[in-house]
Order: C-alpha cells, then structure tokens, then sequence
C-alpha cells in the first residue's frame, strides 16, 4: 500500500516537538504539506523539517488532491472551520483538543465527517499514555470494587513552567482560544477520567475559577467537581502558572470500596485479609511528563484506522463530550451553582 499523504495544521510547538516527531517515525506516512496563516513561522517550519508544500490559504489546502489526510493544530478558533473545510474536501483529520469552540461547533464537525465519509479524532494523547491505560485496566478488573471518587489535575507550576503559556500567545486570548486553563489544560482531565471510568458518562458540573497569576482576560485557575453517572465525584483542577500542585500533570486518581489507584505516578493499594498491599506496576520509565510514546502511539492509531478502515478512538463523540463538559462548567461559573450536562 502506497504511503499515506499526510498535512499539517500549524506550526506551535505540539507540531514541532510532538506531531511532526511521531509523523517521521510511522513507515507509512509521509509529510506534503505544511499549512499556517503567519507565513514566517510556516516557511521555518517548511524549512526545518523539509516540507515540499506550504499553504496560506487553507482552501487551496483542502482542494490539493494530493493530500489524503491532515492534522490540526491551529489555534482553537480554527479548529471547527478548518477541521469541517478538510472534511468536506474528502480528507480525514487528526483535531488537537479543544475540538470545537462550543458544543454546535463540535456537532458540525461530526455530521460533516458522517456526510464524507472521512475520519475523525480527537487528539486527546492521555488515552494512549501506559500509564493511563494501566489505571482503566485496574477499574475495569474490578478488584477495586464500586468506584465512588475520582481525581485529576493538569496544573503547570510556575517554578517548572515558566510563563507557559506566554502572556503574549493566542492562548490568553479569549476570542482566539475560547477560554484559558480550563480550555487549555482541563479538558485533559475530562476526557481522561470519562477514559479511566470506561466512558462513563458526566451529568453535572459545578466550577469556579479565577485569575490570580498573570494580568491576563482569561482565567488561569479553575477548580470542578464533576458528577458521572453511578454516583461518582470527581475532583478537577487546571491551572497556569500556579506556585504548587499535589503531583505534575496528568495526575488522576481512583478510589473505590476495595482500593485505590494512582497514574502518573502509578501504584496500586488493596486491603487484602486485614492489610495494605502496594503495588507499583512494571512499567518503562517516562522520560518527559508528556511522554513521546503517548503522541506516538495516538499517531499510529490515527493512521491504522485510515489504512484499516476503522472508526479512531476517541472520535467525535468523544472529544464532543468533553466540549460538553467545558460548555456546561463555564456556564456554572458564570452563575455559581452546579449545572446539568444535557445529551
């Protein structure tokens, strides 16, 4: 089978140290084209990696023929026009997370993947981390009993991190990113517990956030209780810039009747016949908190499901539940009370 023709979306730095990367790596894929609309930062990227193609215009993008498939990491307003557009012109794509700027956004990217008959994933890279997938496979078992509690944050400490993201970037504009750490890092969170708890299903929200580090319009910090079907709670935080955090990010905990659960850093207790066993799994060690293997297997999944003909994993659906959930917590900010996530 010939290679697959492969685009990309942007030139941030989840394109160069991560998309890009994983994209070299697969034997079947091969980078055409490169699209962005600052064409500084699209022809050094061109340049850096020796893409033959770079586009300013993403129409002509779309109605390149020799492109089968794309991947978008534009900033989040681009997200659902440029996603649909690419779609529509018979391509299939890789979406960075947010997927959508609302929950309509995310149900036209949907329906115009059905109509075309394309792919679509949303590049949620928690779901493909060992870590993460070893803690689902805990829950699943079973030996942990009725899971009851739940938490996770993706906080960034100022004293590691820096000014991340920069005061100056898209990310801290409101009419650019949708929203700040609750957009950009929360939304993690979502989708990894919906992931751990065999996607179980969010039905209310209550959130609070704020602005405490950085003169910016958008909020820094934010703090969730989220309810799923089954009666479980789950705590959420997100946050920029923040001075601590109980663990790095991607720290998600699971606790039920028989036990508990940790990723990121992994370990498992269990109260058997009178005391405490604890178990660390054997898994490689991580060399970055937002390990390559993670993008890189997400990456292969997104290409097997094209040569395959197979439905990606998390598609649509899924990233649209998150969206969900970002919509509905925002909107309780707003009010301050808790708010029902509607279907």
């Amino acid at each position: 089978m010939k290679k697959l023709r492969i685009g990309i979306l942007g030139t941030g730095i989840i394109i160069r140290d991560s998309h890009i990367i994983t994209l070299q790596n697969h034997p079947h894929v091969e980078i055409v084209a490169v699209g962005n609309l600052r064409p500084e930062s699209l022809n050094r990227l061109a340049a850096d990696f020796n893409i033959p193609k770079t586009f300013t215009d993403f129409a002509e993008m779309a109605a390149d023929p020799n492109i089968d498939a794309v991947v978008n990491a534009l900033p989040n307003y681009l997200h659902a026009p440029v996603t649909i557009q690419m779609l529509e012109a018979g391509k299939h794509v890789l979406c960075e997370k947010p997927m959508a700027m609302s929950v309509s956004e995310g149900e036209q990217m949907i329906k115009a993947a059905n109509q075309a008959g394309c792919k679509l994933m949303i590049a949620h890279m928690w779901r493909f981390d060992r870590e993460i997938i070893w803690l689902r496979n805990q829950v699943a078992s079973g030996k942990l009993g009725k899971i009851f509690k739940a938490k996770s944050h993706e906080v960034l400490i100022y004293d590691v991190f820096g000014e991340d993201p920069s005061t100056k970037s898209w990310f801290v504009d409101r009419t650019l990113a949708g929203g700040g750490a609750m957009t950009d890092m929360g939304i993690h969170s979502f989708d990894t517990l919906r992931f751990v708890l065999g996607d179980a299903r969010p039905t209310k929200v209550f959130a609070n956030i704020g602005t405490y580090f950085k003169d910016i319009e958008v909020e820094d910090s934010a703090t969730l209780m989220l309810e799923f079907d089954g009666g479980i709670t789950a705590l959420i935080e997100a946050g920029w810039y923040n001075l601590f955090a109980d663990e790095k990010q991607g720290f998600t905990q699971i606790f039920g009747s028989k036990g508990y659960a940790r990723a990121v850093p992994s370990e498992l207790r269990m109260y058997i016949e009178g005391e405490w066993s604890f178990i660390q799994p054997q898994i490689p060690p991580r060399k970055q908190q937002e390990d390559l293997s993670a993008f890189q297997a997400q990456m292969n999944h997104f290409v097997d499901c094209i040569r395959k003909n197979q439905e990606p994993s998390p598609g649509g659906k899924d990233g649209l539940w998150a969206i969900r959930v970002l919509e509905a917590a925002y909107h309780s900010a707003k009010i301050g009370k808790s708010v029902d996530i509607k279907v």
